[in-house]
């Protein structure tokens, strides 16, 4: 195969960028044109994919981050547990002292997380300028 003939067959498109054409598609495209409930579902879909964007561009972080909670609060916790749910049971049980550490870490956290799931929410701006 020439050089020529490998970059014509070549589909180096991502899962990101697939999802951002089908949201702009979405916006502008299909929204000027629906109105009413169709309008209303076709931004929620929309949101949606924005939604998945983000996860895919904030996990890797979110991750990591979850991963030296529990090196830190949990080191015997098998590699295949819900990190989240088994630092709020720990929290729960008394296990953990919720010292400054422990909450710089859930502050950590949950800027990821709202990052996310809606990161123009004007509560996630005021928090990140606190914590940060």
């Amino acid at each position: 195969m020439t050089k020529e003939t490998d970059q014509a067959t070549r589909s180096d498109v991502t899962s990101s960028e697939l999802i951002g054409a089908v949201k702009q598609f979405l916006m502008e495209s299909v929204l000027p044109s629906l109105s009413g409930r169709d309008q209303f579902n076709a931004r929620v879909a929309a949101n949606v994919l924005g939604i998945i964007e983000r996860e895919q561009q904030l996990d890797p972080a979110l991750q990591a981050l979850d991963a030296e909670a529990a090196q830190k609060w949990l080191p015997n916790l098998s590699s295949d547990a819900d990190i989240p749910q088994q630092l709020s049971r720990a929290l729960a049980a008394r296990g953990i002292t919720p010292d400054t550490e422990f909450r710089d870490y859930l502050k950590a956290r949950q800027l990821l997380i709202a990052g996310i799931n809606n990161p123009r929410y004007a509560s996630r701006a005021v928090a990140e300028a606190r914590w940060r």
